[in-house]
């Protein structure tokens, strides 16, 4: 078969043979640019919320590597003393920044020690391996694969809440920990593998083409990371009491309804709370001084009931449900009614008597609103009684 006079197969045959050459240059711009474009998003992601202070040093990060690989590799000329030192440097500190960025997702204190102290051990080090491309390469690639072991482990150990992508990132960190610390090695004896040996070098196609691939994926991730963060703090938002922190009636039905499920049909109590006299608190203090009261109340069921088992219905009414018997009910009523009397007392200077009213209901096989229906008779009795005392149904 022919193709204008020449033989198809042998063109095809002649076309297959030709190899794919990465060009180093166009990889290195091409890196540098994406990096910029990167470390740009995650910065202009923190602009649309400040709250979310790791997107800045992730973003900076990004811009610190790109910087880094770009004064070091696209000059004509072998990069000097001075471009060693400082692109060296800038990789090592967008690493650091990397790191940083991870402890403040994670709300975790100290981040100018750990962020700059990679590059102060390069710098000190810098003049004594300058003339060696081995220890250059070792020194350099221990501390980056420290950081981003450091990075994976932040964000595995610490995480404040359980997000998909922060794993996904996690096992990201590791394999950029693994490979920088597997191309250090090669600064102490090669493979004679010859692309595993050129990731010994300053600059390679190979490890261009890695970090192409591995740089937009982290930086995905990180973008996931805030956005499930943030859905996260809205559900919480629309699930806590912006006042007392404690969950608010919204949560507190939906956890009791939960509780009384899994129980099928054993005894549950509920707890209902009424802070006496609120009013007059307000008028005589201020509404700050009755805001703190309120306070005082959610944190002494904190401390006195299980998580998930309370919540603040509105006003100074509180609730809870527990899984235990008429006697036990009591007396966990009774230790929150004598702890609110004497530290909400103090916290007014003991100058006005703070007391709450308490009504408190046993019903097997219960439903939610049938217990709070109950538990209310009981608190209008208590109410009816002379307030500050425990009523049971």
């Amino acid at each position: 078969m022919t193709c204008g006079g020449h033989t198809c197969g042998g063109l095809i045959e002649r076309m297959t043979t030709i190899p794919m050459v990465l060009d180093p240059a166009t990889l290195t711009v091409a890196f540098v640019l994406l990096s910029a474009v990167l470390g740009t998003l995650l910065i202009f992601s923190w602009t649309l919320n400040r709250r979310l202070n790791a997107m800045a040093w992730w973003g900076s990060a990004f811009w610190l590597i790109g910087i880094g690989i770009g004064a070091a590799n696209l000059g004509k000329a072998p990069p000097s003393y001075t471009v060693l030192l400082l692109a060296n440097g800038s990789g090592i500190l967008s690493y650091g920044a990397l790191y940083v960025g991870c402890r403040i997702f994670n709300d975790r204190p100290g981040i100018i020690l750990p962020g700059g102290l990679g590059v102060a051990i390069w710098a000190a080090a810098f003049p004594f391996i300058y003339d060696s491309q081995g220890y250059r390469l070792i020194l350099a690639s221990l501390l980056t694969g420290g950081y981003a072991a450091l990075s994976a482990w932040e964000l595995w150990r610490h995480a404040v809440q359980a997000l998909a992508s922060q794993r996904v990132a996690v096992v990201l960190l590791s394999g950029l920990a693994v490979f920088n610390l597997l191309r250090g090695s090669l600064g102490i004896s090669l493979t004679s593998v010859p692309w595993i040996d050129s990731f010994g070098r300053r600059w390679s196609p190979e490890m261009a083409l890695f970090l192409v691939v591995i740089g937009p994926t982290l930086a995905f991730m990180f973008l996931s990371m805030a956005k499930e963060r943030l859905k996260f703090e809205y559900k919480q938002a629309a699930l806590v009491d912006d006042l007392t922190g404690i969950p608010n009636r919204r949560a507190f039905l939906q956890a009791a309804s939960k509780l009384l499920d899994r129980l099928n049909g054993r005894p549950a109590s509920c707890l209902l709370f009424d802070l006496d006299n609120f009013k007059a608190i307000n008028d005589r203090f201020g509404h700050a001084a009755g805001d703190h009261i309120l306070s005082i109340f959610g944190r002494i069921l904190t401390e006195k009931l299980p998580k998930g088992s309370f919540g603040r219905l509105g006003g100074e009414e509180f609730a809870a449900i527990l899984p235990v018997d008429a006697r036990d009910a009591a007396a966990v009523a009774e230790t929150i009614r004598h702890a609110f009397s004497v530290t909400g007392k103090a916290a007014l200077g003991g100058d006005e008597d703070v007391t709450v009213s308490i009504g408190c209901a046993t019903i097997p096989q219960a439903r939610t609103e049938d217990l709070l229906r109950r538990a209310d008779h009981a608190l209008y009795r208590a109410k009816e009684s002379g307030r500050n005392i425990v009523v049971a149904a």
